[in-house]
């Protein structure tokens, strides 16, 4: 699903980032435990908040919600 995607994608951008959960909500005006539930895909996340954080973290909307990112504990299973 998209949400689950968006998700693992922003993870994995704040962690490149070497960012926290907290760190980037904080960037994006976001309180820390709706940052949480947008990364492991229990909330979905509005069209504003989506650009909001795209903007905030100077990051694309198409590399947010593109399809083949890994993130970490993905690479380990592999």
């Amino acid at each position: 699903m998209l949400k689950e995607r968006f998700g693992k994608n922003l993870k994995h951008q704040r962690e490149q980032r070497k960012l926290t959960q907290e760190m980037a909500a904080e960037l994006c005006d976001l309180s820390s435990r709706y940052w949480g539930k947008i990364e492991r895909g229990d909330a979905a996340a509005s069209i504003d908040t989506i650009e909001k954080v795209s903007i905030r973290m100077n990051i694309s909307v198409e590399e947010l919600l593109k399809e083949d990112v890994l993130d970490e504990s993905d690479k380990s299973v592999q």
